[in-house]
């Protein structure tokens, strides 16, 4: 009786275990992201991308002037944008963001991305 016992605590952990590993590998994606080149240069590379809580805009090579850019939507409402040379920020601590928008200079001809979560 006792062997049964300890088969049946063996096997009930295994499912216990391959039930909560499906699960967390069943999970949904958390985050979107994005990349495209500025069309003053092809070698300007940026890069979107959209946490629950963090917004990034990021730019890599290339001599294009345009900064980087990025601003949230939480709770219905945009924020400003925020900019930099190379990377632009933005965090929600507390509140989910709902969707970002980013960009490659503070232009008429800037590229304006937007992720959704």
């Amino acid at each position: 009786m006792t062997r049964n016992r300890t088969r049946f605590g063996y096997g009930a952990g295994l499912a216990v275990a391959a039930v909560s590993l499906t699960m967390l590998t069943a999970a949904p994606a958390t985050a979107a992201s994005d990349s495209w080149y500025r069309d003053c240069r092809v070698d300007s590379k940026y890069t979107a991308e959209l946490s629950a809580h963090v917004a990034t805009t990021k730019k890599s090579g290339g001599s294009c002037e345009g900064h980087a850019y990025v601003r949230i939507m939480v709770d219905g409402k945009w924020g400003t944008w925020g900019s930099g040379s190379k990377e632009a920020t933005r965090r929600s601590p507390v509140y989910r963001i709902e969707k970002s928008q980013h960009k490659d200079c503070n232009c008429s001809t800037a590229n304006v991305i937007t992720l959704t979560r």
